[in-house]
């Protein structure tokens, strides 16, 4: 079986990313100044254990690194199976945001309430699903112009 590099390329680059966007988040956190910072999702309960300072913050920031790399994943599968309905324009910005605003929507209405979160992660939080649509907003610009600057070597499209 044979991987695409797009494939591995676009989860590399969409992990840079959520390392990227929780970089403040990570400093401010090992400085002990800020608490409960915006764009990482802060578990306290996790599979009815209650999760420790420290635990809550490694399970958020595991919890964003895993969706930013799902996000590249999905885009790319997205655009390499010709699923663009809308736009069919392949690497657009435009696609890309349409993409996360599905991305974002099975997230809180299907993937959080199956990690236990809540629909819309309300059990963590009223603001998770702001959260989110703004950690996949800001994801998707910054992945759009990298992987403008690998074009055309990398990710062609159809």
């Amino acid at each position: 079986m044979i991987i695409n590099m797009d494939y591995i390329l676009s989860v590399t680059l969409g992990t840079l990313v959520g390392l990227l966007i929780a970089l403040p988040a990570i400093v401010l956190e090992a400085s002990r100044r800020v608490k409960n910072m915006p764009l990482l999702i802060d578990i306290h309960v996790w599979r009815g254990f209650r999760l420790k300072e420290g635990e809550v913050f490694a399970v958020g920031l595991l919890l964003h690194l895993v969706i930013s790399a799902l996000y590249g994943f999905i885009y790319v599968l997205f655009v390499n199976k010709d699923l663009l309905i809308i736009t069919h324009a392949p690497y657009s910005i435009f696609s890309m945001i349409i993409v996360a605003a599905l991305f974002w929507f099975f997230l809180n209405v299907i993937a959080f309430p199956i990690i236990g979160l809540g629909v819309f992660g309300i059990k963590e939080g009223k603001t998770v699903w702001f959260e989110t649509l703004i950690s996949l907003g800001i994801e998707s610009a910054f992945l759009w112009m990298l992987i403008q600057y690998y074009q055309p070597y990398y990710f062609i499209g159809q």
